[in-house]
């Protein structure tokens, strides 16, 4: 079962978990247009989105995910400052369900599973990733230890923590009073019986979307139909092939999603007709779509359901892709579908990291 979302206080940022995906039916990709906005309602541009003057709660982790952090100042439990002078720098990236932090050559993960109660919702091991690159200047094993990003933690220790938007002249978060002395951009990471991490942030270098805009709030009106579903390869001479993914066609397992923003943080459901799942999610500038780690219910769904439901998991979970939205040619619009003349009816375009590439379809969402 699916647990409610915990309240939080303050300006902690949740970074909450759950995931799952989508739907069925088919339609051919070269059928899919890209058109002008036509009958279409006005969508607010989100071009401006890490200026605005208020960060609403859901959305904190999100904002904070479109920028490059680096680490300024230590405080420790006591209130005095620790010396990271001689550190090298170490620099923070956030995604929905996972921070990572980076020194150098090596790389830190914290993985978030689960929450607990607040004032520090966030269970984790700090884990260190395997090095993909070579520091040919490495000095004294003493000193890189003293001055590493373990030697910030309790070593070898869960830890429990929370993500704190740190007030600024122009920028803050629902609950956080604005401070006109205070810098910009700044995140804090605080350890429960630990160090306080200060980092300040500038703005990651995103391309231009492309498509119609997409908001958090026009994926929340709607629910969402999959239709489309292919694998995308080449091959020696560099010619494109295209599949079907097959466990996505299954009449009796149609795939859809839907989204929806809590107090603290806002979440991607998806489901194949069995098991219902939920996984937080950001949308950045560029319409890079991230999604986390999925929490679903656990009911047997029979051979057929199950295999369908693992791919559709595995699929998205813990997931980067490229959203495009177009509205559909007026001839792909079913005579059937409800309300049809009332809302515009588009196409989202889902080319996931890995190669595959999403059409879904929207549909008017019930009522609860």
């Amino acid at each position: 079962m699916l647990l409610p979302p915990i309240k939080r206080s303050l300006t902690i940022i949740s970074l909450s978990v759950a995931v799952g995906l989508m739907g069925c039916q088919s339609a051919p990709l070269n059928s899919i247009q890209q058109t002008t906005i036509v009958n279409a309602p006005v969508i607010k541009d989100k071009s401006n989105f890490t200026d605005e003057i208020v960060i609403k709660e859901s959305q904190v982790m999100q904002w904070v995910a479109h920028y490059d952090w680096q680490l300024a100042q230590v405080i420790n439990q006591n209130g005095n400052i620790v010396d990271i002078a001689n550190f090298t720098p170490i620099t923070l990236q956030v995604a929905p369900s996972s921070i990572s932090l980076y020194q150098g050559c090596e790389q830190y993960r914290m993985d978030f599973y689960a929450m607990s109660a607040p004032p520090y919702p966030y269970y984790s091991h700090l884990a260190k990733i395997p090095k993909t690159c070579h520091n040919d200047n490495s000095t004294d094993t003493a000193t890189k230890e003293d001055n590493s990003i373990q030697s910030l933690f309790v070593e070898y220790a869960p830890v429990r923590l929370n993500f704190e938007l740190l007030p600024t002249s122009h920028l803050t978060s629902e609950s956080t009073p604005v401070a006109i002395q205070a810098a910009p951009k700044r995140l804090a990471l605080n350890i429960e019986n630990g160090n306080r991490l200060i980092f300040i942030g500038s703005s990651k270098t995103l391309a231009a979307p492309t498509g119609l805009p997409i908001t958090n709030e026009l994926l929340e009106q709607y629910h969402w139909t999959l239709v489309s579903a292919v694998s995308n390869t080449y091959d020696a001479k560099g010619e494109l092939t295209r599949k079907s993914l097959g466990n996505f066609y299954h009449p009796d397992h149609p795939i859809s999603a839907s989204f929806e923003s809590w107090p603290d943080s806002q979440y991607a459901s998806f489901s194949s007709g069995c098991n219902g799942s939920r996984a937080p999610y950001s949308l950045l500038n560029d319409n890079t779509f991230e999604v986390g780690i999925i929490i679903s219910t656990v009911m047997g769904c029979g051979e057929t359901g199950n295999r369908i439901e693992s791919a559709l998991f595995d699929l998205m979970r813990d997931s980067s892709s490229q959203l495009t939205l177009s509205l559909q040619p007026s001839e792909q619009v079913s005579t059937s579908s409800k309300n049809q003349i009332n809302f515009p009816h588009y196409n989202l375009l889902q080319t996931m990291a890995t190669g595959e590439t999403l059409v879904w379809q929207n549909e008017i969402k019930e009522a609860p």
